[in-house]
């Protein structure tokens, strides 16, 4: 598949098919979605269970983040990729099974192929801030301030005493730095995605599918772009308003009873997030699709494509 550019508002036509990929088969899709939302909360429960417990042990914290990380890293590329693979057979009309998404695990060309491109990215992400970080300007500064932060209690104010200066002539360059590092992930974001559906829908290999995601990014980037500074604007002010509920509705239900608060808010948590989790990547299923050229499986498909 050769990726082609499209028009300035393709990205939004994919969000509208995205809200609406659940149409077909609601069963499987969300519930394949809310599998990989449980599996991938696992290594976060795991690290905050070892916090409290193993705060006397940190070289044993830290051995526990590592392996589960380490888990993490090799148990949801096949998840992601069996996921993609079952939002494809929803929106083509093909049987689905929420429980397709385990299918993942038991193709182990499949499986290799989605942890070693999930792997590469990786890689690139790190080299990428590694980069970043070491042309960062006024870097002690930012990585004393960083570093009293996160040893600050919640709640408390980091204590700023000591500090290194900070050259203000620095300011135009770290404005350009943070242009570079919004550039970085920008691309990255996109790119991923891309690759991943590339990986997962197109049985490209790890090499293949990194090169054709970039590829797709860079030829559409004004496409991008544009989409993505408006999802910014617009997602902020949705953002803020929802906070701004919760924590009046957090705070109601405290009064009357924290446990209430918890019962309530959590499934409002996770429900948010599993919406997000499936207009995401019907998102960029749809840009797949479209910028690939990936031909729908049956005519009532190709007529909503």
């Amino acid at each position: 598949m050769t990726a082609r550019t499209v028009s300035l508002g393709a990205p939004f036509g994919w969000l509208m098919k995205a809200i609406d990929v659940g149409r077909r088969n609601p069963r499987a899709l969300f519930g394949g979605f809310a599998i990989l939302l449980v599996v991938g909360l696992v290594p976060t429960v795991v690290q905050m269970l070892a916090q409290f417990a193993l705060a006397d042990s940190p070289a044993l914290m830290w051995t526990v983040y590592g392996l589960s990380m380490l888990a993490s890293l090799v148990l949801m590329p096949p998840l992601t990729g069996a996921v993609i693979r079952l939002l494809h057979h929803c929106e083509t009309g093909q049987p689905a099974s929420a429980f397709d998404v385990f299918d993942g695990y038991r193709d182990m060309a499949f499986a290799t192929r989605m942890v070693l491109t999930a792997l590469l990215l990786l890689a690139i992400y790190v080299a990428l801030f590694g980069l970043l970080f070491v042309l960062l300007p006024g870097k002690e500064f930012f990585v004393e301030a960083m570093a009293r932060s996160m040893a600050t209690p919640p709640g408390g104010q980091p204590d700023m005493t000591g500090m290194p200066d900070l050259d203000p002539s620095l300011l135009p360059m770290f404005l350009a730095w943070m242009l570079g590092m919004f550039a970085v992930i920008f691309l990255m974001t996109h790119a991923y995605m891309l690759a991943l559906n590339q990986a997962a829908l197109g049985g490209h290999g790890p090499l293949t599918a990194m090169a054709s995601g970039f590829k797709a990014t860079l030829k559409n980037v004004l496409p991008l772009l544009g989409f993505t500074l408006a999802v910014m604007v617009i997602g902020f002010v949705v953002m803020l308003l929802l906070v701004m509920v919760i924590a009046l509705l957090g705070t109601v239900l405290a009064m009357v009873s924290p446990i209430l608060a918890g019962v309530v808010l959590l499934p409002m948590y996770l429900l948010a997030a599993l919406a997000v989790y499936v207009v995401m990547f019907g998102f960029y299923y749809h840009g797949w699709r479209e910028i690939f050229g990936a031909t729908a499986a049956d005519p009532m498909d190709a007529i909503a494509a």
